[in-house]
Formats: C-alpha cells, structure tokens, sequence
C-alpha cells in the first residue's frame, strides 16, 4: 500500500470531503469526462470523496432532444470510465447525471468509491418547477444511508434539501453527511447561503452541497458550493468562479454538538402526524 493510500485507510473517525465547483458544459460528456478526471487528479492529494453538481456528466438545462442523446444507463461504458477515475485517483467521486431507463429520464446521482465499485444511487424525488418535469420522472424513494470510508451518508439533488422532513429522514436513518449535488441558480442565493447551513444544523450532520457556476443557456448559477458543519456553520465555502474547496469532517464534532445541543434526543414524535 502507498504511504497516501495508508494515510487514507487510517482513520476513519475523520473524512476529507473536496466539491469541485464548475461551469457547466452541457450535452459534451467527453469534456466532462476529462474534467472529472483533471479534479480527481487534483482532489485525491488531501480527500477521500469528490461531490459534483446536479447533471455534472451531461448538462443539466438542457433541450429534451439533448436530454435523450446524452442520457446514460446507470451502468454503462461510461460508468465503467468514471470508474477508472477513482481507482486510478484513489478517490471517490458523487456525480450528477440525466440517466436513462427504458424510456424514462430521471436526474441522478450515482457514487463509486474508491475501488471502482458503484456503492449508492439516487433519484430525484422533488421535482423544480418545469424545468425539471419537462425532462424528468421523478424518483419514488429517498436515498438509502450507505456507508463511505466508515461514513454513514445519505444523498439528494438540490431542491430536494429544501423539503426539511427529507434531510431529517435521511438523519433518522444514521446520516452523517448529507451529499446534495445542486445547480442553484439566481435568484435563489439564500438556499446556497442559509438553507444549506440551516438544515446541517437542525441535524446536527455534516452538509455537503456542490453547486454549478457560469451560465447554461438562460440560468445563472449562483456558485456558493459549501460544506457546512453540524453546528450549521462553514467548514468551506466556494465564490463564484470555478474552484475545488475541501475540509475534513470529523465524528467527534457530531457528538459534541449533538450532546450540547440535543435536538434529536428531545424530538417528540408522538406528537407529529406528517403525510
């Protein structure tokens, strides 16, 4: 084993999280292949897990007929590539795509760890407006909380983190890190800003929300791409260019805050009736 490779396999109390903010190039997966490859290369120095946009592979406002071309199987040659990827970069990577089944597009999130292996997969439940319904099916089941280096994680796309009950479900289940690929556009900043913050907080979880910036067609994104803390504030925060932030969360902060402040031990369920 590599003294890089041992350093990562130490300890698992702790996880390097790195988001790789970028400008989107929609419909071109060859180029966002490469991308995926230049941050790789760069992230796998110091993290143990890459976060990149909503649609980061094949563009996210896209035409329909674009959105056929471009979308992919779950599992498929290009799978297969970004597999590569983390094996030769030693790194995970959670990326967003327009994935194809049967005749059905659904906005995606696939996670391969380290090993090459495809270890979670989600579909986006809470559809935006009609950007979205135009192009997608909407998927029918939160994330299951999977386990990432000795990391309980959950996931789920952008607008869905604005539905609280879905960040404490996934809380619920063992979450410690919340990965929300997004691509937040104007004028929506207070979700990048304080919602984000807001729901690590109330959780008491890790958040890591990795946002596009630049143009596609007629969006603007915000950028803000962040990784909060359980205490709600920044570990890392991106501007509104292209960068590569990272952090390292640790275990011993979701216990020390959960202890100072116990919002999940003092929930009274009984009193909650949702449906």
């Amino acid at each position: 084993m590599s003294e890089s490779n041992s350093v990562k396999s130490m300890n698992r109390s702790s996880l390097r999280v790195a988001i790789g903010q970028h400008a989107p190039t929609p419909g071109d997966i060859d180029r966002s292949l490469l991308r995926f490859e230049t941050l790789a290369t760069q992230a796998c120095v110091s993290a143990d897990l890459l976060v990149l946009p909503e649609a980061s592979l094949t563009g996210y406002n896209v035409p329909l007929e674009i959105a056929q071309s471009v979308a992919v199987l779950r599992d498929c040659k290009t799978t297969e590539t970004i597999q590569g990827i983390c094996q030769r970069s030693n790194i995970a990577i959670a990326y967003g795509y327009i994935e194809r089944d049967g005749d059905s597009l659904f906005n995606s999130v696939n996670v391969i760890d380290s090993s090459g292996t495809s270890v979670a997969h989600y579909r986006k439940c809470h559809l935006w407006g009609e950007l979205d319904r135009r192009l997608f099916m909407a998927g029918n089941s939160l994330s299951p909380v999977f386990t990432l280096s000795g990391w309980e994680v959950g996931l789920l796309i952008c607008y869905d983190i604005e539905f609280p009950e879905s960040v404490r479900h996934l809380t619920l289940q063992g979450a410690e890190l919340i990965v929300a690929p997004t691509a937040l556009m104007k004028p929506w900043t207070f979700v990048a800003e304080h919602m984000s913050r807001v729901r690590a907080a109330e959780n008491q979880v890790y958040f890591a929300y990795a946002n596009y910036c630049g143009t596609e067609r007629d969006i603007d994104y915000v950028g803000l791409s962040c990784i909060v803390g359980p205490d709600g504030d920044d570990v890392a925060r991106a501007g509104s260019t292209p960068t590569l932030i990272q952090a390292t969360l640790t275990k011993q902060m979701i216990g020390d805050i959960r202890e100072q402040v116990p919002y999940l031990r003092d929930r009274r369920p009984e009193l909650f009736s949702i449906n």
